[in-house]
């Protein structure tokens, strides 16, 4: 796969993560206190895979212990903490050369194990694990009697792609 598509992924991600929020604030706290914590709980996640991934890719330490914080952040924090870390995928995968991309780079789990993976297999990973949790709270949001987006590349590339 080429920057080019692996971008227009990364900008559905930005998107989708952002309208799942977005209907995630619209959910009664009082009513669905611990479906909601849930939700912001699974997004917390996504974003913490998201980071450990930029730090492997960037050659960096995660510093994570774990696959999640003790904390919960409100929605409106994750929003901004999420938009700016896939802003950042955005621009590195838009500079990467496909030598770049098929880049294997060791690193190490959370659990402390080894691992290695190409750029490319690390950002792919990274995309459909979100797609896979945001999959869990759209079915939470329904419980709630709200909405969830349609987290779907098509609904993307027919109205936000442009």
């Amino acid at each position: 796969m080429d920057n080019t598509s692996l971008v227009t992924l990364l900008k559905f991600k930005r998107w989708i993560d952002a309208e799942t929020l977005k209907v995630i604030k619209g959910i009664s706290e009082s009513a669905y206190a611990e479906k909601r914590h849930l939700m912001l709980r699974l997004m917390n996640h996504i974003y913490v895979v998201d980071m450990i991934f930029r730090a492997n890719i960037s050659g960096h330490k995660h510093g994570y212990t774990a696959l999640n914080t003790p904390e919960t952040p409100s929605a409106d924090e994750l929003e901004v903490k999420m938009n700016d870390c896939i802003n950042w995928y955005i621009q590195r995968v838009s500079s990467m050369s496909p030598a770049d991309l098929k880049e294997t780079i060791k690193f190490s789990f959370v659990d402390g194990s080894e691992g290695e993976m190409t750029a490319a297999d690390m950002i792919n990973h990274m995309l459909f694990h979100g797609s896979y949790h945001r999959g869990a709270v759209g079915w939470l949001i329904s419980e709630c009697k709200g909405t969830p987006p349609k987290d779907v590349l098509t609904v993307f590339l027919r109205d936000h792609n442009h």
